[in-house]
């Protein structure tokens, strides 16, 4: 059976979704899915999620093993049911490297002429798009097969300790980072064109 008669797929809702966010006469000139692939890094979270899940796990276990030796009865059990959301958020922290794998065909990054746009499709569907006379230093890491990942500063400020914070605009990891790059450098330089065409003109 086509995947018409079962409605349409991830990757096309993301794409109608996207014709539906683009204005008029604005041109893609750069697209790519987020890769759903495990980070090797990612399992540095390990170094402190194994400890913490391991010391849940035994202690709502002795606790509940103190428990029924006591013979408190079963209100006692609820002293053992507080180690299970430490449990949860061990196993959360576990899992945590392989979340890439299932968000195949949920992430979609565009570059048009105007803005960098980010569609995320998971439970509802959530746009992200940064104009380009926002889009300042652009941060590329490309490994050797040319996937990697684009950070793109879009806002610099101070925090609370009034030391300086910049935020991104975070790309990837996507096949043609390489692409990206250049797409994002080709409209970055479109808001400074206009400006120098509009003074000569003035």
């Amino acid at each position: 059976m086509s995947s018409s008669e079962h409605g349409p797929t991830r990757a096309e809702r993301l794409r109608l979704a996207l014709d539906r966010e683009l204005g008029d006469d604005e041109e893609v000139i750069w697209h790519g899915w987020q890769l759903a692939r495990i980070e090797p890094r990612q399992f540095g979270i390990y170094v402190f999620a194994v400890p913490w899940t391991a010391f849940s796990v035994m202690w709502t276990v002795l606790a509940a093993g103190a428990m029924c030796a006591s013979g408190i009865g079963p209100l006692g059990f609820a002293f053992p049911l507080f180690g299970l959301p430490f449990i949860v958020i061990g196993g959360a922290m576990l899992l945590k490297p392989f979340m890439p794998l299932t968000e195949r065909d949920r992430v979609l990054f565009v570059m048009t002429d105007r803005r960098a746009i980010k569609l995320t499709l998971l439970r509802q569907l959530t746009v992200k798009s940064v104009p380009a006379d926002r889009m300042g230093l652009a941060e590329k890491q490309e490994l050797r097969d040319g996937t990697g990942t684009l950070n793109l500063a879009v806002h610099v400020g101070r925090d609370s300790d009034g030391d300086r914070q910049t935020e991104f605009f975070a790309i990837g990891p996507v096949a043609d980072i390489a692409g990206a790059a250049a797409a994002a450098a080709q409209i970055s330089l479109r808001p400074r064109e206009m400006a120098r065409s509009q003074s000569l003109s003035s």
